[in-house]
């Protein structure tokens, strides 16, 4: 075993100076790299962009409760080694100067943010700057609304039950305030000393508890599991109900989990590219090394080695050599990362996480992998090398023409791609693209070779420079698909990532709502609608709001407890808001059964237009017993059309029957409701409504003005929301084009390592001509003007590929419009020419000036 091993070490370094090894050694170099940089980017990116959506609700998680959460649990989360600050919100009426207004109270704990900045001024519209850790407990804070409403200064007396309280600042900026739907009234904030001195909370009481936690990962996730479980055994225990819902950042924020969702596909895509890039350099350099490897297994047969011996050498020769390109593609992927971080300055915070052990040991098994799925299999194969090539070098050529090779790579790139990707959608959509871009590739780029050579045929003497791409079609095949695939995933992530990018960035327009009315009255409606029509010159549509509790599906009652989801326990155990409405809304689209049944035909035809009315508001007779439900919250209840669905609505069942599903489009910031019902249904009870709208920079005009004439509406700032929203997609936009970057070294050295592969070919044929008087010039022009014509080849049809990609990445994976493959071809083709030319002349000018004495004195 000694002897091997200092045999594998001595061939090793041998292959590596002869340059038998060098390009092997780069691609998997390139290979860890990549992946490596790819995932410290992300991962540092990624925890960023959590960090930005815990800010929604300042916190790394959110317990709500049912019940008032006790001291214990705050110092069993410290004891987990994690921050923990509780907060308690009511509504209350306050009074200041005998002016009276229902308000939203909240109290909290020393410590509040967890994440986030609590901002508070002076005065309203002053510089305002971040809140003290506590809050003063002989003052309170109130949001600049709630002066204009009660005509009150800064220092004034508010009056809160019993106590007397002056108002010292205004809250400017609320981390958690974006939770839209739970406010009921303007916000005073008041410290948690105060609100148990004070009594205010009472059984029966409207209140909702909350514990913020901050931390590490593992230690959110222990302390909950285990909160959970002590939640459960105190119901079980004492036959009370304590329902514990535990929210991450960005849940509960449709819009922003579509975002986030949105940037992970697109950093997983181009991740996903990487590793085919990498995979195709590395299976195309070790299959010219085992080629480079028949004569020396041969002499080693001949010297007494067996088959055995042969394949330990050679493996021990690959592990070698991939241990050190693995450690060399770190210290780049290193590298590279910090200049990548460099270039996000202006996007992420100075302060990030540190690089973490789990991507370099991905690139390190991602090596590992690439070599022992691609390399390895070719290598074993010559074992079967008969000593009879050592004296006739015809011997053995069929060793290495064996599909087994091909289908271990392919095996293990599916793995590859599936563990990558993260999730078996997305890989099977990569996956099926791939193979088919492969195949179209080998089938358009054989018709095109029979094509040439029939030309040459009929040309005759001026063809003669196609002599070396016709003569030998299997290799020139090989370098289009090789080089065509390199191109298709560059122009993927280049070109068609930015027009894919734009069309994301769209989706969350200008004029997105920045401004929700909540508890708006059924009375005021009207002049509500009269009022912001003729301030903003467009209507404004109120959607009606009653709360309801899912409480039986097909006739089975529903607990929390039979949904293996924690979501959907959090849906089931909580109200959720209904509605009702004749007309389809806008940004929804039927994906299963037909709206009410009381539409007209015509308007049934409709309902495939996006945004047209599906039925008009005469069309209901107002006795339809029917739901619409949301696409995503019937699968996570397990409701089907057809099924019946009862909810509790003030203490009374109501039954409907489910009669079509509906696709939304959260990332638009629009009222949107997981459940609507047919007009009639839910007249008997009492709604609110709610609105949305852009003010923009009208929002300091309108506000006060719509709060001293409404007072009873609470207006909802969402515009840090859809900044938030906006600032991730930029951030995933930057990354992107990185990682974009990254990946066209790697294609260029795919393309380096696809024209290597017939460097022995040409050295021959260069020699060949050199003998008959032809110069280096006349070689290399007819060298050139090949390698242009298999680039223009493989760039048009990589141009396509690229255009269906993108079409397919953007309508199945993202759900929205591409409309940019029309100047791809043409952009590819010319691409294709230039960079296959111009790599392909610098790589192989050496092998076009080989003399003729030179080559037969080779051992080749």
């Amino acid at each position: 075993m000694l002897l091997l091993a200092r045999l594998a070490l001595r061939l090793l370094f041998h292959d590596l100076r002869a340059g038998r090894l060098g390009i092997l050694a780069a691609a998997l170099v390139v290979t860890v790299a990549a992946v490596s940089a790819v995932g410290w980017v992300t991962e540092r990116a990624g925890a960023v962009a959590t960090g930005q959506a815990s800010e929604l609700i300042a916190a790394d998680r959110l317990v709500r409760s049912s019940e008032p959460i006790p001291a214990a649990w705050r110092q069993a989360a410290i004891d987990f080694g994690l921050e923990a600050a509780r907060i308690v919100e009511f509504p209350s009426v306050i009074s200041v100067g005998g002016r009276s207004q229902l308000a939203a109270i909240k109290a909290v704990e020393a410590g509040y943010p967890l994440r986030g900045e609590l901002r508070t001024a002076e005065q309203p519209g002053g510089r305002d700057e971040v809140a003290p850790a506590q809050l003063p407990s002989d003052a309170v804070w109130v949001e600049p609304r709630l002066l204009a409403l009660l005509d009150a200064e800064i220092g004034a007396e508010l009056t809160l039950g019993e106590l007397d309280l002056p108002i010292t600042r205004v809250v400017t900026a609320e981390p958690d305030r974006a939770q839209l739907f739970g406010a009921l009234g303007p916000r005073v904030l008041i410290d948690w000393e105060v609100m148990q001195e004070s009594g205010l909370v009472v059984a029966g009481s409207q209140v909702r508890y909350s514990l913020l936690l901050a931390g590490d990962e593992a230690a959110l996730n222990a302390f909950t599991d285990a909160l959970k479980a002590q939640a459960e055994q105190v119901e079980q225990a004492e036959q009370v109900e304590q329902s514990i819902e535990i929210r991450r950042g960005g849940e509960g924020q449709p819009g922003v989990e579509a975002i986030l969702n949105q940037a992970e596909r697109f950093l997983g895509l181009a991740a996903l590219l990487t590793v085919i890039v990498a995979a195709a350099a590395v299976l195309l350099t070790a299959r010219h090394y085992a080629a480079a490897q028949l004569d020396r297994s041969a002499m080693m047969r001949v010297l007494g080695a067996r088959q055995r011996d042969i394949v330990a050498v050679q493996t021990a020769v690959l592990l070698l050599l991939t241990l050190g390109a693995a450690l060399l593609g770190l210290l780049l992927g290193f590298a590279l990362q910090a200049v990548m971080v460099a270039l996000l300055g202006e996007v992420l915070p100075p302060q990030l996480p540190p690089p973490g052990l789990g991507p370099a040991l991905s690139g390190l098994g991602l090596g590992l992998v690439a070599v022992l799925g691609f390399a390895l299999p070719s290598v074993v194969r010559l074992r079967h090398v008969p000593p009879l090539r050592v004296l006739r070098r015809t011997a053995g050529t069929d060793t290495l023409r064996t599909v087994v090779p091909y289908t271990v790579a392919g095996s293990v790139l599916i793995g590859l791609l599936i563990v990558q990707a993260g999730e078996l959608r997305v890989a099977a959509v990569v996956l099926g693209a791939l193979l088919l871009a492969l195949g179209a590739l080998a089938v358009s780029a054989a018709l095109l070779l029979y094509a040439l050579r029939t030309a040459r045929r009929l040309g005759v003497g001026q063809w003669w420079w196609l002599t070396g791409a016709v003569r030998r079609p299997g290799a020139t095949l090989v370098q289009i698909v090789a080089v065509g695939l390199g191109l298709m995933a560059l122009l993927l992530l280049s070109v068609v990532h930015d027009d894919l990018l734009d069309a994301w960035q769209a989706n969350i327009p200008a004029d997105a709502p920045d401004t929700f009315l909540i508890d708006v009255p059924p009375g005021e409606v009207e002049a509500l609608q009269e009022f912001l029509g003729s301030e903003l010159d467009r209507s404004v549509e109120f959607y009606p709001i009653v709360r309801g509790r899912l409480q039986a599906i097909a006739g089975g009652s529903v607990r929390p407890d039979d949904f293996e989801r924690s979501r959907t326990q959090q849906m089931v155990a909580r109200d959720i808001n209904l509605t009702w409405s004749a007309r389809l809304p806008a940004d929804n689209e039927i994906v299963a059964g037909r709206w009410w049944a009381e539409a007209s035909d015509s308007a049934g035809e409709a309902n495939d237009q996006a945004g047209a009315d599906v039925a008009a508001a005469s069309s209901a007779t107002g006795n339809a017993a029917e739901w619409s439900l949301e696409e995503g919250f019937a699968e996570r209840i397990g409701a089907v059309v057809g099924d019946e669905l009862t909810f509790q609505i003030d203490g009374e069942p109501v039954t409907g029957t489910v009669t079509s599903l509906r696709a939304l489009r959260w990332d638009r910031f629009q009222p949107n409701f997981f459940v609507i019902a047919a007009p009639g249904l839910l007249d008997g009870y009492h709604p609110e409504y709610i609105t949305s709208f852009y003010l923009g920079d009208e929002a300091d005009r309108l506000l006060p003005e719509l709060g001293q004439r409404f007072p009873a509406v609470t207006p909802i700032d969402v515009g840090a929301l859809i900044a938030t929203a906006r600032e991730m997609i930029a951030q995933g936009t930057r990354v992107v084009e990185v990682i974009a970057a990254l990946t066209l070294l790697a294609g260029v050295l795919v393309l380096l390592a696809a024209l290597r592969t017939a460097a022995a070919e040409r050295r021959f044929e260069a020699a060949l001509l050199r003998a008959l008087g032809a110069s280096h010039w006349q070689i290399e022009g007819r060298v050139v003007a090949e390698l242009a014509l298999i680039g223009t080849i493989a760039g048009s049809l990589a141009g396509a590929g690229a255009a269906a990609g993108g079409y397919a990445v953007a309508h199945f994976l993202f759900e929205f419009d591409y409309a940019g493959a029309g100047r791809l071809i043409p952009f590819a083709a010319v691409l294709g020419c230039l960079l296959v030319a111009g790599t392909g002349w610098l790589g192989v000018r050496r092998d076009c000036r080989t003399r003729p004495l030179t080559l037969l004195r080779s051992a080749e």
